[in-house]
């Protein structure tokens, strides 16, 4: 997929350089996490913290991977129904999703923001592992602002990338060819 250099493009790349690293530490977190779970199983002496530990590095992941699928335009898209609805619809397709996806994402820092203050006045803490969950919690806004910024990304670096069948007619004599 080709893209664009914009004023913003040093930006990106240290944002998703941010996000590769998080998700790497998550992933190597989570192995040796259930590696420990498994061979204290094995042994007969299981660590109570591996399971909490094991889903709290999956929550992380999830959320940071969910807003870092965003970034090149490569998350799913509804493209069958694009095609097949009104030409209206096919010519705002990309400015119509990038408008709900940050919406959905604005959904995520408001309502998960809430959480975490809610879970910081409650002093919640985790059962077998105690950490305080805001510490959990902030996932979610996070993966919020780092969605819309992906968003924004591939926006502006990777507009009009996307091929909707029946969009212009430059993209039907592309497909015809």
């Amino acid at each position: 997929m080709e893209r664009k250099k914009t004023s913003l493009s040093k930006f990106f790349d240290i944002v998703n350089g941010l996000e590769n690293i998080v998700l790497a530490i998550m992933v190597v977190g989570m192995i040796v996490t259930i590696l420990i779970q498994i061979i204290g199983r094995i042994t007969g002496k299981p660590a109570a913290w591996t399971e909490e530990t094991s889903r709290y590095l999956f929550l992380w992941m999830m959320f940071v991977a969910l807003a870092a699928g965003f970034n090149q335009a490569e998350s799913s898209r509804v493209t069958l129904l694009v095609a097949k609805g009104p030409k209206w619809l096919r010519q705002f397709s990309e400015i119509l999703y990038a408008v709900i996806v940050v919406a959905f994402f604005g959904f995520m820092i408001v309502y998960g923001a809430q959480v975490v203050q809610q879970q910081i006045m409650m002093n919640e803490v985790g059962t077998a592992l105690p950490i305080p969950m805001s510490i959990i919690g902030i996932c979610q806004p996070v993966a919020g602002v780092l969605g819309i910024i992906g968003v924004l990304q591939s926006f502006l670096e990777y507009h009009g990338n996307i091929v909707v069948e029946g969009k212009t007619k430059k993209d039907k004599k592309v497909k015809e060819g």
